[in-house]
This record gives structure tokens, C-alpha cells and sequence, in this order.
């Protein structure tokens, strides 16, 4: 009688070709399953039956190993010691297993790591979610990445047909991997959504006694670097558009909020190098005097801060004298930019801030800045950089005034006082929008 599932086995759901084959019954106490299973990482019928046969050449020495470990063992062991014999009655996983075998259940999981060790589904199943949820809580992730993760994990879990991580092996990542650059998905997002997402869970499930071993590790995405055509700052011209046009006129249909948005954020980034998204969260009881200089806090309290530090920045006498203070002053204190109330949509993963940004950006392409080669939002980040530099402002001020990492041990000792700041900020030049450039051009 042929041997079921001698070639490849394809996955009725996703198309994917797997390989199957039953364990002999003196090796199923060891690994804990009657089947072996892996995805090949194809739904090409060629290439499939290819890399079965190469993944049942691994089996078959994998097996052998066993079977001489297994009898080396047995022979060290002392007469009176329990061993595992292949007429051992199997676990209620192993026979769970047993029976998906026989059925040709569409439930498939992915075979054991190629490591000839006990693997970690011996110790019992580590579903994918209640781990997730005790990890997110532990490390206190951001909403945003408790929703992509949870994204990619749900991802990882239809592709292999399992949610139980410890029946994920190396070769099931590094095919998960193949198939999703073959799918076309760009390289950095599989290296810092899919595989880190997938890699720092396993991590810490190990930490916590969870899995034995990480099968993610060492599997690496090689990301090739992207041709660059221009710097990443805004040039003079791009930032004197988006700044004229922020004066309006603009659709009377939008919020007050949003208008304000328009009318100050760009210039709150071109004077203070912030990311875009410290800014739409800025609230009216985050601008406040520091002795007779203005500033305005950034802080994770008001929303999302990459560092999770506060800082503070100096307001530009320019921002003053436009009247940037008065408006958010009369806001009172709550958001400046954005009105809770009418925040149906907004969720904890994407707040409503978040979304303010991204109309921004899509207003700066409207308005004609659209080399893909600059971001409409990040260009100001870019550019203080570069006009700083220009005016040789100290590169540790820059830096505290962005909210970038120190650049070195010493430079995490003290703190810049408010007056170094302020005095930095003081030698940017204005933008004047009269004249149609920088007063330093």
C-alpha cells in the first residue's frame, strides 16, 4: 500500500505546497507527533516536488541521528531508569496529532527545527495569542504596534496553518520569508514588521519559559539599499511653498482644528525640527514660559514620543511675533489641532493625531510638493538639520533640540539649559515669506 502523502501535499486554503509524511512509530515518543510537516514555500507544482525531495533527504538523516541517539542514550542509562520505548503509550498531543494524520486534516503545522533535540511541543502548546497579549503587556507596546504585530502574526498563523509557536520551526520562517519577497513585499517592511514582530515574541516567550529556543533567530532579511536621487531635506524653494501656502486661503469646509494645522505646523517644524506627529499632538497647556523664553513640551503624556523622554523647545521669536502663543492660548488647554469630540474613528492604535499628520501630508503634495524623493512631512526634520549646520549651530543642541540619541556616553550627562537652546534657535534664520526666501540666501 502506498505511503500517504509521498509527494507534495497542497494546502486547500492557500495553494501552498507542504510536505507530509508519518513519522515511524519508534520515533513519534521523541518528537512528539506522528507527522512531519513544512511548508515548501511554493505553489508552483515544479519547483514543489523539488524541494521535497531535498526536505526528505533532511528527514531521513534527521531520523537517522535520532534513532542513534536514541540507542546511545538508552545504553548509558541505569537499569532502573524509565525509557522511552516505542511502544510508550503517546501523549494526547501525540495522539491529537495521530488522528489529524489519518484524517488529512487542512490543519497543518510545520515540521520541528532540524536541531535532533525534544522540540519545545513536547512541553505543551504556546498559541500565538494569549503569549502576544502577556508579551504587549509586559514590554507595554504601543497600540500601533500591538496592531501591526498582531497583523503579522495572524499572517504568519494563516500561512502555516497553525497558531502554536512551538511548532515553528527556522525552515517554516526562512519559507515564510521567501514567499513574501516573491509576493513582492518590500524587504525592510518583512525585516522590521514580519520577522522582528515574530522574533521579539519568541524572545521573549524563551525568557519566560514558553519555548525552548527561537527559531527566529539568525533568520535575516538582507535589505538592499534604495537608490537615492536627492537629499531628503526640503530645498529653499519646497519649503517657501508649502510655508506661503499655509497662510491660505484654505477650504472653508474644514475644522477650525485642521485650518490651524495648515496655518502652524509647518512653521512650528521648520523652526523646531520636530516630528510631524509631536506637533499635531501639541496641546494648549503644552506651551508655557520658561523664565522670559516661550516654549512649547513635548510630551508622551500629550501622545506618541519615539524617544519616550519630554523635552522641551524654544519657540522662534518669529513664531512669537506671528502670534503663535495667543492662538494657543486662547485653545485653553486641551489639543490645538484636532477636536476629541468628533473622533469617531480615532482608536488607540490610530489616534486621531496620527490622522492630522497624514492630511497634512497629503495637502503638502496637493500644493505641488511631490518629488517622491522628499517626505511632505519629515523634509522639515531634514532640514533643520541641514540649515542649522549651516549657521554651525553645535551638533549636540541640534540633536537635544530634535529629540535625537545622544551621540556618545558623555553626552547622556547634564542636560542642555534652556538658554543653550534658546540661543540656537535664535541663529536659525527666518523664513521671509515677503521676499520669497530665507533672510540668510
Amino acid at each position: 500500500m502506498p505511503m500517504p502523502f509521498a509527494r507534495p501535499w497542497r494546502h486547500p486554503k492557500t495553494g501552498m505546497y507542504w510536505f507530509r509524511r508519518r513519522v515511524p512509530r519508534e520515533l513519534q515518543p521523541l518528537l512528539g507527533r506522528c507527522e512531519e510537516r513544512r511548508t515548501l514555500g511554493t505553489k508552483e507544482p515544479a519547483l514543489a516536488r523539488t524541494r521535497y525531495l531535498q526536505a526528505a533527504v533532511e528527514i531521513d538523516e534527521r531520523w537517522g541521528l535520532l534513532r542513534r541517539s536514541a540507542a546511545a542514550l538508552a545504553a548509558l542509562a541505569p537499569p532502573e531508569s524509565a525509557t522511552v520505548s516505542g511502544t510508550e503509550a503517546p501523549s494526547r498531543r501525540h495522539r491529537s496529532d495521530c488522528r489529524s494524520f489519518r484524517s488529512g486534516s487542512d490543519q497543518v503545522a510545520p515540521a520541528s527545527s532540524s536541531i535532533p533535540a525534544v522540540p519545545s511541543a513536547l512541553a505543551g502548546s504556546v498559541p500565538w495569542r494569549p503569549t502576544f497579549e502577556a508579551y504587549a503587556a509586559e514590554a507595554k507596546l504601543a497600540p500601533s504596534t500591538i496592531k501591526r504585530w498582531a497583523g503579522v502574526l495572524t499572517a504568519l498563523e494563516d500561512t502555516l496553518g497553525t497558531d502554536d509557536l512551538a511548532l515553528i520551526t527556522r525552515g517554516d520562517l526562512i519559507a515564510w520569508k521567501r514567499d513574501l519577497l516573491a509576493a513582492g513585499r518590500n524587504p525592510r517592511t518583512i525585516r522590521d514588521a514580519h520577522i522582528a514582530a515574530t522574533k521579539a515574541l519568541m524572545n521573549w516567550a524563551v525568557a519566560n519559559g514558553r519555548l525552548d529556543m527561537n527559531p527566529a533567530a539568525g533568520v535575516v532579511v538582507t535589505v538592499p539599499n534604495k537608490p537615492r536621487l536627492r537629499d531628503r531635506d526640503f530645498t529653499d524653494g519646497e519649503a517657501m511653498k508649502v510655508l506661503r501656502a499655509s497662510f491660505g486661503p484654505h477650504d472653508v469646509r474644514l475644522s477650525r482644528e485642521h485650518a490651524a494645522a495648515r496655518r502652524w505646523i509647518p512653521w512650528l517644524c521648520a523652526y523646531g525640527g520636530a516630528r510631524v506627529n509631536e506637533m499635531t499632538q501639541l496641546r494648549g497647556r503644552d506651551v508655557h514660559q520658561d523664565g522670559a523664553v516661550w516654549v512649547i513640551r513635548i510630551t508622551p503624556e500629550a501622545g506618541s514620543v519615539k524617544t519616550g523622554r519630554w523635552r522641551d523647545v524654544p519657540l522662534h521669536p518669529h513664531l512669537v511675533e506671528q502670534g503663535f502663543v495667543n492662538f494657543a492660548l486662547g485653545c485653553g488647554s486641551g489639543p490645538l489641532f484636532y477636536d476629541p469630540a468628533r473622533g469617531r474613528n480615532g482608536q488607540a492604535a490610530h489616534p486621531i493625531y496620527k490622522k492630522v499628520g497624514e492630511r497634512l501630508a497629503a495637502w503638502v503634495r496637493a500644493i505641488g510638493v511631490v518629488d517622491p524623493g522628499v517626505d511632505p512631512n519629515h523634509g522639515w526634520r531634514h532640514r533643520f538639520k541641514t540649515v542649522g549646520r549651516r549657521v554651525g549651530i553645535d551638533p549636540g543642541v541640534l540633536d537635544a533640540i530634535q529629540g535625537h540619541a545622544p551621540r556618545t556616553e558623555g553626552e547622556h550627562y547634564g542636560r542642555y539649559p534652556i538658554e543653550a537652546t534658546f540661543a540656537a534657535i535664535c541663529r536659525m534664520p527666518r523664513y521671509d515669506i515677503a521676499a520669497g526666501s530665507n533672510d540668510h540666501l
